[in-house]
């Protein structure tokens, strides 16, 4: 019966091709878009581990290239009990490295200017890696920079090279090797190099980090800082900031799913199609397997079989197509996937509950035929 049900789907070629591409699509957009929004968490989550403090901004700004502070919080954020030192930041996304507007892609190219001086009395907690050819800079290295591992591959980089940023010339003195492309696209320079780029005023900064005598007491501390300056500041711990890019990336993990329930309904639509169109050219056919002895359970198990043979072969053809999509973007947009076998196994499934459940109908259709009128029809 299952050989004759996977026949069955061969009698019309390019329907069944069409079915199954449906299918096909609806899983292999699963596959791409969960597996892109999982491999930027998986990114972020590591950037997060890898930092110990808060990150103070401007009141309402969305992120820190957005904000503007005084400079004169950070003697006041440092008198706060329990903070260690607040070293002032400047975040500029730059126009041209080499000549060249920097390739779109999440993981963008960042110019980070910070006070050295202090990042290296704070033991060094913040997002820079350690730094893996060459040496650190200090705050006198007004023309070097630092530059991560994936800057140094896509301009062809190395320690002693020079780097064009918006028209500026940098030396290159050292290079590092973080867990995450999002750190590794990173310039780091002095707080006073990168406010030439950011064009900001000498008594402005973007944020600050905070160091912090017990990192433990994180959510403490940044609660006392927006409680004291509630109208000027934000202060984000990195378990505030994972839990805020876990809300957002929920939120495309639930617009995935709907995506792959219309998906689900174009499929089913198709599958349901087939099958009826299979049963009305066999209609004689059913008609004399169930006057030779078939039951109506082995005429309902038959369709069913076709239908979930569909299902099986779709589920495969975009499980292999959603990996080849992947592969494809990864290499366009500079961004990692992660394809888990949980996420694999949903995927399938999906593609198996589709199928079955598209081939109640049509399988219902074929019990109800009359056999002496279906065997006449034909």
């Amino acid at each position: 019966m299952i050989k004759l049900s996977f026949l069955n789907l061969f009698r019309r070629k390019s329907r069944t091709f069409l079915t199954l591409l449906a299918i096909a699509v609806g899983v292999a957009s699963i596959i791409v878009l969960v597996s892109l929004v999982d491999g930027v968490v998986a990114d972020f989550t590591e950037v997060f581990e890898q930092f110990q403090g808060l990150i103070v901004l401007e009141k309402g700004a969305a992120d820190v290239p957005f904000s503007k502070l005084d400079r004169s919080f950070e003697h006041k954020l440092e008198k706060i009990n329990g903070v260690k030192v607040a070293i002032p930041e400047i975040w500029v996304l730059p126009n041209k490295i080499d000549g060249q507007i920097p390739e779109f892609s999440l993981a963008t190219v960042m110019v980070y200017g910070l006070d050295l001086d202090k990042y290296h009395v704070s033991s060094g907690s913040g997002w820079i890696a350690e730094v893996e050819k060459g040496s650190f800079i200090r705050n006198s290295d007004t023309d070097s920079v630092v530059i991560g591992k994936k800057i140094a591959e896509d301009y062809d980089k190395f320690v002693g090279s020079v780097l064009d940023i918006d028209g500026k010339k940098y030396r290159v003195k050292g290079i590092f090797a973080g867990q995450s492309e999002f750190i590794e696209g990173v310039i780091v320079m002095p707080l006073e190099a990168a406010r030439e780029l950011a064009d900001l005023d000498a008594d402005k900064v973007n944020s600050f980090t905070v160091g912090l005598t017990d990192p433990s007491k994180d959510k403490q501390i940044a609660e006392q800082i927006e409680f004291i300056y509630s109208d000027d500041l934000q202060a984000l711990s990195m378990s505030q900031y994972s839990e805020q890019f876990g809300e957002i990336f929920g939120s495309l993990r639930l617009l995935v799913w709907a995506i792959a329930a219309i998906a689900a309904v174009v499929a089913g639509v198709g599958i349901i199609n087939t099958i009826l169109m299979s049963i009305l050219d066999r209609t004689a056919e059913i008609g004399t397997l169930k006057a030779t002895g078939w039951t109506n359970e082995n005429v309902f198990m038959m369709i069913m079989y076709e239908a979930l043979s569909i299902g099986i072969l779709g589920g495969i053809i975009g499980l292999i197509l959603g990996f080849m999509v992947d592969l494809f973007l990864a290499s366009i947009l500079n961004i990692n996937f992660l394809i888990t076998v949980p996420l694999l196994l949903q995927a399938f499934l999906f593609a198996l509950f589709i199928g079955l459940i598209a081939g109640i109908y049509p399988a219902y259709r074929a019990v109800k035929l009359d056999p002496i009128e279906a065997i006449r029809s034909g």
